[in-house]
Parts: structure tokens; C-alpha cells; sequence
């Protein structure tokens, strides 16, 4: 575009400084253009600082659903899981608080991205909604069209927004659109990818995309990144070493079904991330995750340990008698420091759980055999978040008694205890009793 201005004035001064404000006006025209636009933008205020940028990774099975919570406690949830899994969400949503989401975005139109789309806008005052406008004849996808439309509020798609736009979610951040495709070959190069910053710290969301869409947002824009929202659970057809090196996240967050059919993660995935040192977390190992950053640094909390406690060590006594109680200790590290509970099996039916102790701290039982024979007492340690040892094992042996049988020698002992009390005390508290070798 181009602007043809003609000034006429006497003053040769304010005739350059007019030309000069149209040329910087001009310029930022231009840059403004290049870097994208800004998507339903208002005039704010600088909005109330309340606390950090949260990110929380919903633990939805195989499927994505992302909640982000901006410093001004703005809520974006990025797709919904399948429908199945649409309580754990609100449920999720609702003990933050939530009563309005401020953006929703549709990655793509897949049931394990969307399903949930119904009941949560019957849940929730939606404000804006973000899809790619790709189409696919489901009835979950007529369904997402319904909720959204019913919603009555303004909806963007690939026809209202381009790559490089920004959406207008936060004073503090900014949150840029790296992909939106209606005209995608398939439903996963469609998936709307977003980076969000944060002071220091940035975010990339990537749906479902695959390596080719990969190489198309490095070669357009800057992808090096803190954390990654790792694209497509984790499938080998993403993450490529590519994208990856332009990345380098330090944590990588993979939001995948425990034992699903497809496989994911798959090991290749695994690899390429632990080749650049990625700190990997998975909901289907972590359960619900959350990154909290204050725009500098970041702090990663999950509900499951990754690591189970180690195998415990039992002492006691390993022979005895029956009908007599004894006293066995178990202690135990737990790798993350998580409380620890103890489970006994004594070998002769009984079992019992108890705690909780804290990592390292000795947990003490006691015990009674009823009846004479050999054993073997079991112990594992589970921690919080139902992560369990190994069973240690420790063999003990209950014999029967040997009493006096030999009349003789029974009357004998008898005339001494007789003669000198203070052996028939000792005798006493020793029980007369020998135990057989």
C-alpha cells in the first residue's frame, strides 16, 4: 500500500517534523503487519497482578486438555479430552474456581480433543472460541458447532485469523498463533499451535501436529522454547530432531493414555527428547501436572510419583516361640521424599497395613504365632501416590516346646530349688523350657 502526500507550507520545520510522524506511522504500520495482529483486542487498563502464570496438564486419558491461568486469574482452556472424561474437567475447573473461561480453543476437530466440548460449555460462560474451521462429518464435531454457536459469543477460525496473530488473553503475556489450517490434507495438520510467553519463560502448545507442519512453523518463526507440550501424545510422526534442536525444552509434558492402543509414546519420541535432555513428565504416569512460573523460573507439581519407594530392610528375631509376641522393624527410602505406608504379611494369614511414616523413618510391629511351624514375613512400601516396593522377605522359625519328660531329673531339680530358692527364681523366670536346634 502505498500514500501519495503533498504539503504546501512556508515553515520548512514543521513541514519535516509532519513528514517525519507520517514516516514513523508508516513504519509501524508496516512492522505491526509483519508480526501479526492482535485478535479481539479492547482497550484495557493494566489489568490487577494476582500470582503467577499456572499451566495446568488435565490428566483426560489418551487426549489433551489444558488449562492456563494467566497473573490476573484469566482462564484459556486448550480442548476438553474425550466426552467421557468431560466431568474430570469440570470437576478439575471448578475446584480452581472457575466459573468463566475467557478463551476456548479447539485444537482440532478430534473426539479425544473436543468430546467433552458439550457439557463443558453447559458448565462454563464461555467468552471467546478459538477453532481451525477444518471440517469433519462427526456428530462429536456437530456437537462442538452447536455448543459453540449456542454460546452466543464471538467464534474465530482460520477465516478471522492467521499464523503469526496474537490472541488477547492477558496484559502480562503474549500468546501467538503459530498454526491455523482449514485447508490442511488432515484433521492433524490443522491443530492450532500456540506459544505462550511469560516474561522469560514461554509455553508451546502443538495439538496433534506432525513433523511437516513441525518444519514449517521452525522455518517461520522462533520455537526456542522452556516447555513443550509434546504433539500428538508423544507419536513418532512428531517431535522430529529438527523441531526439536530449534525448540530445546527443558520440560517436556506428554498428555497420553496409561496402556493405550497406539503406543504412546512411542520410544522413538522418548529417545529424541532424553537426546536433548529434556525433562520429560506424562499424565499417564504423573497424573494431573501443573508448571507455575513467576516469568523467571518455574516450579512443576503432579499428583503421581514417577519413582516407587525402594525394596525395605526388616530386622528381628528369625526364631522364637509360639504364642509369644516379637518385635520386627522395616525402614525404607522413598526417592521423592513422599510419606511412606507399610504393608506386613506375617506368613500365617494375617496382613495389615499401616502409616503413614516419613521417608527413612523406622516403623515398628510386633507379632504373635499361634501355632509352631516355618514362616516367611513379607513387607512392601507404597507411597502417596500408590507406587509400591518390591516385597522384602525375612524367614523365621516358631519350633515347637521341649519340656522335662525325665521324672528323675525333674525331682531332682526339684530338692534344689527346694534347698537354694534364688535358683528356682532364675529357673522360673527362664521357664524350665528348652527349644529344640
Amino acid at each position: 500500500m502505498y500514500f501519495i502526500i503533498a504539503i504546501n507550507m512556508k515553515n520548512k520545520k514543521i513541514k519535516q517534523i509532519i513528514i517525519t510522524t507520517i514516516f514513523l506511522m508508516l513504519m509501524i504500520t508496516s512492522i505491526s503487519s509483519i508480526q501479526g495482529t492482535m485478535i479481539h483486542q479492547k482497550p484495557t487498563l493494566k489489568a490487577t497482578l494476582y500470582y503467577d502464570l499456572a499451566v495446568y496438564f488435565i490428566d483426560v486419558g489418551q487426549g489433551d486438555s489444558i488449562l492456563i491461568r494467566t497473573p490476573e486469574y484469566n482462564y484459556i482452556l486448550i480442548d476438553t479430552g474425550s466426552r467421557k472424561y468431560a466431568n474430570t474437567v469440570i470437576n478439575f475447573l471448578e475446584n480452581l474456581g472457575v466459573t468463566t473461561i475467557h478463551t476456548f480453543v479447539a485444537t482440532h476437530p478430534h473426539e479425544d480433543h473436543i468430546g467433552g466440548a458439550k457439557e463443558i460449555f453447559q458448565a462454563f460462560d464461555i467468552q471467546n472460541v478459538y477453532h481451525p474451521g477444518y471440517y469433519l462429518s462427526s456428530a462429536t464435531y456437530r456437537d462442538f458447532l452447536t455448543a459453540a454457536e449456542n454460546e452466543g459469543c464471538p467464534i474465530y477460525t482460520d477465516n478471522e485469523v492467521d499464523p503469526g496473530d496474537y490472541m488477547d488473553i492477558s496484559y502480562y503475556t503474549t500468546c501467538q498463533i503459530l498454526n491455523i489450517d482449514q485447508n490442511a490434507s488432515n484433521a492433524n495438520e490443522a491443530s492450532i499451535v500456540i506459544r505462550l510467553d511469560y516474561n522469560q519463560i514461554s509455553f508451546l502448545f502443538t495439538g496433534d501436529i506432525d513433523d511437516t507442519v513441525e518444519a514449517k512453523i521452525v522455518s517461520n518463526y522462533n520455537v526456542d522454547i522452556d516447555i513443550l507440550k509434546v504433539a500428538h501424545h508423544g507419536s513418532a510422526y512428531g517431535s522430529s530432531d529438527y523441531f526439536l534442536y530449534a525448540a530445546t525444552p527443558s520440560i517436556s509434558v506428554i498428555s497420553v493414555g496409561k496402556d493405550n492402543k497406539y503406543g504412546h509414546p512411542s520410544e522413538e519420541t522418548l529417545e529424541r527428547l532424553r537426546n536433548i535432555g529434556s525433562e520429560i513428565y506424562r499424565t499417564d504416569q504423573n497424573g494431573n501436572i501443573e508448571i507455575e512460573t513467576d516469568g523467571i523460573n518455574w516450579k512443576v507439581h503432579y499428583e503421581k510419583s514417577m519413582n516407587k519407594p525402594f525394596t525395605p530392610e526388616i530386622t528381628g528375631p528369625t526364631t522364637g516361640e509360639a504364642n509369644k509376641n516379637y518385635t520386627y522393624t522395616a525402614t525404607t527410602i522413598d526417592p521423592e521424599n513422599d510419606p511412606i505406608y507399610y504393608t506386613w504379611n506375617w506368613g500365617d494369614g494375617k496382613e495389615e497395613t499401616i502409616g503413614p511414616y516419613y521417608s527413612g523413618e523406622i516403623c515398628y510391629n510386633y507379632h504373635r504365632w499361634e501355632s509352631e511351624g516355618s514362616y516367611k514375613i513379607k513387607v512392601k512400601a507404597t507411597d502417596d501416590y500408590g507406587y509400591e516396593s518390591e516385597w522384602a522377605i525375612l524367614h523365621v522359625s516358631m519350633p515347637r516346646e521341649k519340656t522335662f519328660t525325665n521324672n528323675i531329673l525333674k525331682n531332682i531339680i526339684d530338692k534344689i530349688q527346694q534347698k537354694i530358692p534364688f535358683l528356682k527364681i532364675v529357673l522360673e523366670l527362664s521357664k524350665t523350657t528348652f527349644l529344640h536346634i
